[in-house]
């Protein structure tokens, strides 16, 4: 290749991007596992999760409790059903960890975020703007 035709490089800063160079945004991760954890730290991670999954407008969050002794799935569901955050909760599908994993539906002011179809496929509706 000629001298003329070669390209020269990209900058530092464009060659790759990262989370981090994204100008603070904070990656959220739709899914927490609580796998060794006691109930009141559980509890806390619950709340903080959800809080954070609302922020990030998502439509889901996945708890993963496991089976074990049954305390950490109670718990998971207890609080689901007291959070106002929360449309609905259920357990998730046989691929997703079956029951030992609580699926979250998210509130977005009093709509219902899902549609469901006849197969019990979820499609996400679009929230409208504000």
């Amino acid at each position: 290749m000629s001298p003329k035709r070669r390209r020269r490089p990209k900058p530092a800063a464009e060659q790759s991007w990262s989370a981090s160079s994204a100008g603070g945004i904070d990656p959220v991760n739709i899914e927490i596992d609580l796998h060794g954890m006691r109930a009141s730290e559980a509890e806390t991670m619950i709340n903080i999760h959800l809080q954070r999954c609302h922020n990030a407008r998502l439509h889901i969050a996945k708890i993963n409790h496991g089976h074990g002794t049954g305390v950490l799935k109670q718990l998971t569901r207890d609080t689901l059903t007291k959070s106002d955050l929360v449309v609905r909760h259920y357990p998730g599908s046989y691929g997703d960890g079956g029951d030992g994993v609580t699926i979250a539906e998210m509130n977005y002011g009093g709509h219902k975020a899902f549609n469901r179809r006849a197969n019990n496929s979820i499609v996400p509706k679009s929230l409208p703007k504000r």
